[in-house]
């Protein structure tokens, strides 16, 4: 899945995107879902050694500043 900054085609949101702002670093091209692990685009880690690296707790911190002022 492609998710935050490679969402982006020549500096542009995605077509359909709702948000009057870019995606954020995790997030889909679906508002408020955030990905991480093997599921991202060119992702060669596997969900354990992304748990490791800190991916789950970014995204936490994603998902928290799009509750509170990413809408």
């Amino acid at each position: 899945m492609l998710t935050g900054p490679d969402l982006l085609v020549e500096g542009k949101r995605p077509v359909g995107w709702p948000m009057d702002r870019d995606p954020f670093y995790l997030e889909s091209s679906l508002p408020g879902v955030f990905v991480a692990g093997d599921v991202r685009a060119q992702s060669v880690k596997r969900v354990a050694s992304a748990v490791g690296e800190g991916c789950d707790a970014m995204a936490v911190t994603l998902v928290h500043q799009y509750l509170v002022d990413g809408r």
